[in-house]
């Protein structure tokens, strides 16, 4: 199992965009065979940074998740609302390592 946390920082005048792209991602990406949880939060303090939080079966699912229509449509759309390149980290889960606990 693989948990990626993405740091994604937005311009201003993007924030309700990207929220909806984002969200529109989440919910494909959901329904990948290989994608345990997929959560979007945003900052309490600084409404234009956001957290992805991703957890993976396997780092094959990771890849294959990069070549899914609504990853490669989110992407493109939102790189422009990027006020700096997104930022990422892979983790592996100590504890709850049951993946039944991740849904």
């Amino acid at each position: 199992m693989i948990v990626r946390v993405i740091t994604v920082y937005v311009k201003e005048e993007y924030i309700e965009e990207f929220k909806t792209a984002t969200i529109k991602n989440r919910n494909g990406s959901i329904r990948e065979p290989g994608i345990l949880r997929f959560d979007v939060l945003q900052d309490t303090r600084n409404p234009g940074v956001f957290l992805l939080i991703e957890v993976y079966a396997s780092e094959e699912a990771t890849e294959a998740h990069k070549e899914t229509p609504h990853y490669r449509e989110w992407k493109e759309k939102v790189e422009p609302m990027m006020a700096k390149p997104r930022e990422g980290k892979a983790f592996i889960p100590i504890a709850p390592t049951d993946s039944s606990e991740w849904e």
